[in-house]
């Protein structure tokens, strides 16, 4: 989404189950801008720890299936998200690596849920940290996963969706063509809906979606709104880069 990261000196890098992991230090300076509200360092440190463990768990999942097609892999954590370094595939591989991230998210989110679901509520209200925590990782676990799940490029349900379209050859267009103009779209209309939202003080993801879980997960999961106005500008940011490279294939004919 913004580009390979360049190697620094002052990366992290470690491995994890075989798998290297480089992490850039503009990812510890956007997260921070991120989840820096009212400036509280505790807080703020554990907002980014979070994230960082949703990601890279996202991102895990990516690498595992990767390797599992024989295929080496690299984990890259950078500007807000990270990337996992790939190779072409044929169409069913290709979505079950862009389905992989997600589902190992929302897999890290449910358990998450669960262990908190069996703690004390005194016990979280006792620790306020602890309780934060929970909420930044099920946000980044269940929240951003299925936001990456909506079929716009880059994003991982826009990388399925092109697959799809390049399988079946979709439509009297391009593929390529196709698949820009129904990211276009997606996310077009993804970002009138947060300026909808964002002008109403309504929430993003309508509390009827939460209605086959429980009271407890329906409350937790109408609290994690993302932001209104950050999804207008990030939804139209998308759209515009789709737009973009649109005029650009059409310029080339």
């Amino acid at each position: 989404m913004f580009g390979m990261a360049g190697e620094t000196e002052f990366d992290l890098r470690f491995r994890l189950l075989g798998i290297p992991v480089r992490v850039h230090p503009i990812f510890w300076l956007s997260t921070g801008f991120m989840v820096w509200g009212n400036g509280n360092l505790p807080f703020v440190a554990i907002g980014v720890l979070s994230i960082f463990v949703s990601i890279l768990v996202h991102e895990l999942g990516h690498a595992l299936v990767i390797r599992r097609y024989g295929y080496p892999s690299e984990i890259v954590l950078y500007f807000f998200c990270g990337y996992a370094t790939s190779s072409h595939f044929p169409f069913r591989r290709a979505v079950a690596v862009s389905a992989a991230g997600p589902a190992a998210g929302l897999l890290l989110g449910v358990l998450v849920y669960l262990i908190r679901s069996v703690l004390p509520t005194s016990l979280l209200g006792e620790y306020p940290l602890m309780s934060y925590g929970f909420r930044m990782l099920l946000f980044a676990g269940i929240i951003v996963n299925v936001l990456n799940l909506i079929p716009c490029l880059p994003l991982d349900g826009g990388q399925i969706m092109s697959a799809v379209v390049r399988h079946y050859r979709i439509g009297g267009v391009s593929s390529s063509e196709l698949v820009l103009k129904v990211s276009i779209g997606v996310a077009g209309a993804a970002a009138a809906w947060a300026a909808v939202c964002n002008k109403g003080r309504g929430d993003f993801f309508p509390a009827w979606l939460y209605m086959p879980f429980t009271e407890d997960a329906q409350r937790l999961l109408t609290s994690l709104q993302p932001d209104p106005q950050f999804m207008m500008i990030f939804m139209g940011y998308l759209c515009v880069s789709s737009v973009l490279e649109l005029n650009r294939n059409q310029s080339w004919r």
